[in-house]
């Protein structure tokens, strides 16, 4: 199993790393805390570990087959990279919001206008279970779609730059502290600053131009999560009717099965019963016209302030320790006091802001809903994306008549290739074609301290301008029904930001200088 010496980072102190190498004895060892009677871990390790090299995979086994006790599962840690996954797949994983964390590709980041060695980024249709004319019908417009993203990225930036030209641009100067324009700085400085604006219209470029990309985009995931969370995340794709998302949980199994045999194989006992195998839209109504705001945010349920606030002032009283009822007027006093130990937005409101509640319909495109769902506090309930709720259109892209033209245009095609693939295949394998510009309504709930971390961080200048004017709104509707709840949100910002990421790279650039 190892060197004695190398399997603790010291023997002498309280608080040790455990560097066994295989996670499957770094499970097994932790979890032998909650029966050992050793008063030291690694005395255990010593005497049962130490010379048998298969203790590990002989403790899971027993203990699965003994007391199918699951929990002991996730002491057992694995990272996993998962490249050349669309869009659509990747999202039924990130519903697995419980013993996952996964970092995406951006594609507000990078370009995605080259091409692999099979062609431009999105997933073909054989692989996806499409073939004949209807596959020529999707590759075509997939092509489309990527051809006129490359096309457009030049002239966009162009037109970006002559709309918010850098001389303009108001920075922060490092030297003085106040606000300066770029002519007004040192040459060492106004180099940072341009470079900062580069950056930033490079990034509003392509802001605009995700609108394009259709829901097969590929993109790399990576996973990091326990074995029971990788077990359910193996069932839950298993589940779907997707044939991609189908072989990706068997590529999975695969490799998991080298590193946790023993608890990997219990994927497959898992119910299915609350993962749908089908996402059925094959109706006609559109979600979407319950949302009559312009801003595609509509607040339906939420409890009267005055209960919300009586709730707290209970949970108050707990805490304290004192167990007696608190007037509203103090609840309120208090929720004021809180929001202004709050130095920024890093400091999060305690737990007494997960008793308020609130329900809303949002209808915003698909590539501001993959921004919105990481926020995994949240609960999204959703069905398969499609055209019928309309599409939004980029807003620079809307000033210039030749671009508008070829959006408009390419976007109502998508929607006949949507519909031809929907009647032969159904709504679920539909979706690949969809691009990201099209509306995408979803029935969002959370609780008000994931409302604050949502609207503060969501807000901020560097943030996508679809997802701001969604967390702007949200804050104003509870800000409308719960005035004296919503003061704890004290971080909002409902400024209007062109070249929104110009801040964030200009402090970068000053750090690295």
């Amino acid at each position: 199993m190892g060197d004695k010496e190398k399997a603790f980072s010291n023997r002498d102190r309280d608080v040790f790393l455990i560097s066994l190498n295989r996670g499957i004895d770094r499970g097994a060892l932790i979890s032998r805390y909650s029966r050992a009677s050793a008063l030291d871990i690694r005395d255990v390790y010593d005497k049962e570990f130490a010379d048998n090299p298969d203790r590990g995979s002989e403790f899971y086994s027993r203990v699965f087959s003994e007391y199918g006790d699951e929990s002991i599962a996730e002491l057992i840690y694995a990272q996993l990279g998962i490249q050349n996954v669309s869009n659509v797949v990747t999202k039924i994983m990130e519903e697995q919001r419980i013993g996952l964390s996964f970092i995406e590709k951006s594609s507000r980041y990078v370009r995605y206008d080259k091409k692999g060695n099979e062609g431009y980024l999105y997933l073909k249709p054989e692989k996806i279970g499409i073939s004949g004319i209807l596959a020529a019908d999707y590759t075509d417009l997939c092509d489309s779609l990527f051809s006129l993203y490359a096309k457009t990225y030049e002239p966009l930036k162009q037109m970006i730059q002559d709309m918010y030209p850098s001389e303009t641009c108001v920075f922060t100067s490092r030297k003085t502290g106040s606000s300066a324009y770029m002519d007004t700085m040192d040459p060492e400085e106004r180099k940072l600053a341009l470079k900062a604006y580069d950056t930033a219209v490079r990034a509003r470029a392509l802001d605009d131009l995700r609108y394009f990309l259709p829901a097969s985009t590929l993109t790399n995931l990576g996973v990091s999560g326990n074995a029971r969370a990788f077990t359910y995340l193996i069932a839950r794709l298993r589940s779907s009717g997707l044939q991609e998302a189908k072989l990706l949980a068997q590529n999975i199994f695969e490799e998991l099965n080298r590193e946790f045999a023993e608890i990997i194989k219990t994927s497959g006992s898992i119910s299915t019963g609350g993962f749908p195998s089908r996402i059925s839209t094959d109706h006609d109504s559109v979600p979407a016209g319950e949302i009559q705001d312009s801003s595609g945010v509509k607040l339906i349920g939420y409890n009267p302030e005055e209960e919300e606030i009586r709730r707290i002032g209970v949970a108050i009283s707990v805490g304290t320790g004192s167990y007696h009822p608190i007037e509203a007027q103090a609840v309120i006093s208090w929720i004021k006091a809180a929001a202004d130990r709050r130095a920024g937005r890093r400091d999060k409101p305690g737990r007494e802001f997960e008793i308020p509640t609130y329900h809303f319909l949002v209808s915003t495109n698909y590539g501001a809903f993959r921004d919105m769902q990481r926020h995994r506090m949240m609960t999204i309930i959703r069905g398969a994306l499609s055209p019928r709720a309309g599409f939004d259109i980029p807003e620079i892209i809307s000033r210039n008549q030749e671009m508008l033209s070829e959006f408009k245009e390419i976007m109502t095609r998508a929607g006949l290739v949507w519909e031809t693939l929907r009647s032969a295949h159904g709504s679920e394998v539909a979706q690949y074609c969809v691009p990201y510009a099209y509306k995408y309504p979803v029935y969002v709930a959370m609780n008000a301290r994931e409302l604050v971390h949502f609207a503060e961080l969501r807000s901020t200048p560097q943030a996508h301008y679809d997802l701001r004017k969604i967390a702007v709104r949200m804050h104003e509707e509870i800000s409308r029904v719960h005035p004296s709840i919503a003061l704890i949100a004290k971080f909002v910002d409902n400024r209007e930001y062109p070249l929104g990421r110009i801040f964030s790279e200009f402090r970068k650039e000053k750090k690295l200088a």
